[in-house]
């Protein structure tokens, strides 16, 4: 009976599909909120974001890698990012990173 058990855990271990690492390849628009010290990055993706978690945390690396060297840098600080300036556009799959340097 074990050994039933521990080949079927097995077979399906093996049929789940294998995940590959991708390139990715990111593109943006950044820019400064006349008025405000609030910087921000809209970030798209090939291939397109969906939306999740880990996508998030991807758009937001790129984001202050950009935002940094093209803001905060000559500012003698780095970006912060906002959470509340986080947000996902499905219709477009961009995610909008905002936040000031610090």
């Amino acid at each position: 009976m074990r050994a039933g058990f521990t080949t079927t855990i097995l077979a399906a271990a093996f049929a789940l599909p294998v995940i590959a690492a991708e390139n990715f390849e990111y593109n943006m628009i950044t820019g400064l909120l006349p008025g405000t010290e609030i910087v921000a990055a809209d970030v798209v993706r090939q291939p397109d974001f969906r939306g999740e978690k880990d996508e998030k945390v991807q758009a937001m690396d790129q984001a202050k890698t950009r935002l940094d060297s093209e803001y905060c840098n000559s500012r003698g600080g780095a970006f912060v990012v906002d959470n509340g300036l986080v947000v996902f556009d499905d219709k477009t799959g961009t995610w909008l990173i905002g936040g000031v340097c610090r």
